[in-house]
């Protein structure tokens, strides 16, 4: 029998999904009322690791071509280049003694051109070498003179093809000029006749290409070997062009990735260091598979992106790293470790999460780096964080993970099609250059080739027109990238459509709808013709209410109203979600008959996130009507307001509508593809709205926490 394993290794292979203990509490998988006794218990066993259809000896060949895939790539690389290196030195050895031997002295055009072969093999080998060793040079200097240059290293491994093409083809020109095309002794020696017995293939080559110069019009300017001259130019000439497009390419892909997706890819970097150092910390008061957090630790090893690699790749789920990259690559395992690092970190008894905590439990020694995190986490700059926005802190970081990953995918492959582009492009003149040149009779039908390249471009004018449009609009005018929200406008419109970038291709772009989560697809050409306002890239936004009042209502009144709508923006409450700078204002009087007062706001982040920008802006709604009923603030027209009288058990349902009205959601990705990706409702309803921490402190002023009686 096989012995079994530690959770922690064989999560892979495991249902540990919390078991309920009845039928009522399933769905429940984070209930949260406030204790440990209260959470789920649940049963876990182990199966017989490892299953019974492994296979030792597959699994220990793919574990030695893992481990050492690099080893052995370099090894194939530098066998293919001895063996070719011998295979065409054998040639020139064999040849030259023979050379040396009989002709005494005389030109051997085998000879010649054995060593012509053998040179060119030469400069392509030495170029292909030179370019693979170039990084990790470059990579080493750099590391003294500047280690902001060391990311670079990169751009030279994108060049190696196109580095190893010039300087092989160079070379290849340059020996045949020097080797072959200046010996003039090779061609004025007549060959032997063709009856001869003791004709080789030396005097077979010879035989032919005197008598193709001697077909020739023009010998003197039309020799074969001035014709190869020319071939080996153009490929000179199609190489520098070639090594030029492609350094241009990486120049687009860099700058356009920079420029980019260099903010987002910092902000996420961090945010994910800041997660693995308090992950770690998680662990190391409670391990896993607890009492405590069983069921969070169930899910975030289940999770979407832990299913992926080979079976041995299973055994790194132990590693902290490895774990928090799979947690964000799903939702649910996202809301499961910030509802772990949260529950754990967190004082019990307390509601919100403060860097007080975090070094409490990292240690003084490491106050710095606990500051840091929470810093990186604490993107609204309030000084604490509590249960619901730690879920949205993470479910964001793995969202700007997946679009960052989406878009350089999209524009990597729209970068790719234009590479081939102008790969063509070169490649056709350069061929076309050479047919006209060597086949006079072309020369004559360029007035046919003109009406037929015209023709062609009349039929292809739309086309070319949309290419190099969304060249511009894509690379040059960047107005989005993909996750962005947007709003486009058309040239005389007023009411925008708002929309999410969903993909991105050189012609075309594909956004998802925000107000019926339908798929648009525009034309870039059509794009670059309308009003696009970014609202992804724009700061905190803010929202103006208009509300319309009796023109008797009093200055006092709308300093109180104003004093109400400030004190809620403040409150502890709601600071997470609106900025405390807010204002009201008279915006019209019409006929004096009504004042139109203007309610001015800011919320906490953009409006981005559709679902989160509707919950607190029905949320301000809800605090405004309270405010005016409170207030008792007339409407137009109204000689008294109205007095609204509740009993008590009114009043109740009332208080308990407008608290449900004011809950702000977990919000899901709206771009997720997956169809069983868990919804904004349905993490919340996990999370729980109201959850104290867990962690319990000793009688020592820092440090020394732990779980459990």
């Amino acid at each position: 029998m096989y012995s079994s394993h530690p959770p922690s290794l064989s999560s892979e292979y495991i249902n540990i999904a919390p078991s309920p203990s009845k039928p009522e509490d399933k769905g429940q998988m984070f209930s949260d009322e406030g204790s440990i006794n209260a959470r789920p218990s649940i049963t876990y066993l182990p199966p017989p690791f490892p299953p019974p259809s492994y296979d030792p000896t597959v699994a220990a060949r793919q574990s030695f071509l893992q481990r050492h895939r690099r080893f052995i790539k370099i090894v194939a690389y530098f066998v293919t280049l001895i063996l070719v290196t011998v295979a065409l030195a054998v040639p020139v050895f064999l040849w030259r003694n023979r050379w040396a031997e009989e002709r005494k002295g005389a030109d051997d055009l085998r000879l010649h051109l054995s060593i012509w072969i053998f040179a060119s093999w030469g400069f392509f080998m030495l170029s292909s070498l030179f370019i693979n060793l170039l990084p990790y040079i470059f990579k080493v200097y750099a590391r003294f003179f500047n280690p902001g240059w060391v990311k670079y290293w990169r751009a030279f491994r994108f060049m190696r093809f196109a580095t190893t093409m010039l300087g092989g083809v160079l070379g290849t020109y340059c020996s045949f000029v020097y080797i072959i095309h200046n010996d003039k002794a090779l061609f004025k020696k007549g060959p032997k006749k063709p009856d001869s017995k003791s004709m080789d293939w030396d005097d077979i080559l010879k035989n032919l290409a005197i008598n193709a110069n001697k077909k020739l019009k023009k010998p003197s300017e039309n020799e074969w070997n001035k014709i190869v001259n020319d071939i080996l130019t153009m490929a000179v000439v199609w190489a520098v062009l070639f090594f030029f497009e492609q350094a241009a390419m990486l120049f687009v892909s860099i700058h356009y990735h920079y420029r980019a997706d260099g903010i987002r890819i910092d902000e996420s970097k961090r945010r994910r260091d800041a997660l693995l150092t308090l992950y770690e910390a998680s662990i190391s008061l409670c391990a896993p598979f607890q009492a405590e957090f069983r069921s969070e630790d169930a899910i975030i090893r289940n999770s979407k992106g832990a299913g992926k690699g080979k079976f041995l790749s299973k055994f790194s789920s132990s590693n902290p790293k490895v774990i928090v990259d799979h947690a964000l690559e799903d939702q649910r395992s996202s809301a499961a470790m910030a509802k772990r690092i949260w529950l754990s970190l967190v004082p019990e008894g307390r509601d919100i999460l403060t860097v007080q905590d975090i070094i409490e439990v990292l240690g003084t020694p490491r106050r710095a780096e606990a500051e840091e995190a929470f810093s990186n986490l604490d993107k609204n700059e309030n000084g604490d964080i509590n249960l619901n926005e730690m879920v949205l802190i993470v479910l964001e970081t793995g969202r700007t993970r997946r679009v960052v990953y989406q878009g350089m995918t999209d524009i990597n492959r729209a970068i790719n099609v234009l590479d081939w582009m102008f790969r063509a492009l070169i490649t056709m003149a350069v061929v076309v250059f050479g047919i006209v040149r060597y086949i006079p009779s072309l020369s004559k039908m360029k007035d046919a080739a003109g009406f037929a390249a015209f023709g062609l471009t009349w039929g292809l004018g739309r086309s070319l027109y949309e290419f190099i449009n969304g060249v511009i609009f894509i690379f040059f005018k960047h107005a989005y990238d993909v996750g962005d929200r947007v709003e486009v406008y058309n040239l005389a419109a007023t009411v925008p459509v708002s929309v999410t970038v969903k993909r991105v291709s050189l012609l075309f772009t594909v956004f998802r709808r925000v107000d019926n989560g339908k798929d648009l697809q525009i034309g870039n050409d059509r794009l670059a013709l309308k009003r696009l306002e970014n609202i992804s890239r724009s700061g905190a936004n803010r929202e103006e209410v208009s509300v319309v009042v009796d023109f008797n209502t009093t200055f006092a009144d709308i300093q109180n109203l104003k004093l109400e709508i400030q004190r809620f923006v403040t409150s502890r409450e709601n600071k997470r979600d609106y900025q405390p700078d807010c204002d009201v204002r008279v915006g019209s009087i019409f006929e004096m008959n009504k004042l139109e007062l203007k309610v001015k706001f800011t919320h906490k982040s953009n409006w981005s996130n559709e679902e989160l920008r509707a919950a607190r802006s029905s949320k301000f709604m809800c605090a405004l009507v309270a405010a005016i009923r409170r207030l008792s603030t007339p409407k137009p027209g109204s000689i008294q307001p109205a007095l609204v009288r509740r009993d008590e058990f009114e009043e109740r349902n009332e208080q308990a509508a407008y608290q449900d009205l004011t809950v702000i959601p977990v919000t899901s990705d709206e771009l997720a593809q997956d169809s069983n990706v868990a919804s904004g409702a349905d993490i919340g309803n996990w999370i729980g709205q109201a959850s104290t921490g867990l962690r319990r402190r000793t009688d020592q002023t820092n440090g020394g926490v732990y779980f459990g009686t």
